[in-house]
């Protein structure tokens, strides 16, 4: 049985603010490069989706996986692999889980 990725609300508008963020502070080819590379490391968790660690002081069986200095939190089933958030690993993940940051 093959795997399906899905992307979260939330996780698409980190990835457009992501986007915005690498074009304006190098260009639009470098953002579309860069987030064609990430999509790319979301996709390889479709082979191996419990391979990573799981975050559980986030309160969900949360797993995350890095992408130069972004973290892909993702949770991974028998049939899909939902990326729900991608941010940077600077962020205050507590602050962030406290407002249901992580939710589905």
């Amino acid at each position: 049985m093959s795997r399906t990725l899905q992307v979260t609300d939330s996780a698409e508008q980190d990835l457009a603010e992501i986007w915005s963020y690498i074009a304006e502070g190098a260009s639009e080819a470098t953002a579309t490069r860069f987030l064609n590379k990430l999509y790319g490391t979301c996709e390889r968790l479709l082979a191996y989706p419990l391979g990573h660690p799981e975050r559980r002081q986030l309160g969900r069986d949360l797993r995350v996986v890095f992408h130069g200095a972004y973290a892909i939190y993702y949770q991974a089933s028998e049939t899909a692999v939902v990326i729900v958030r991608v941010l940077h690993g600077m962020r205050d993940l507590g602050a962030i889980a406290d407002q249901g940051g992580f939710d589905i």
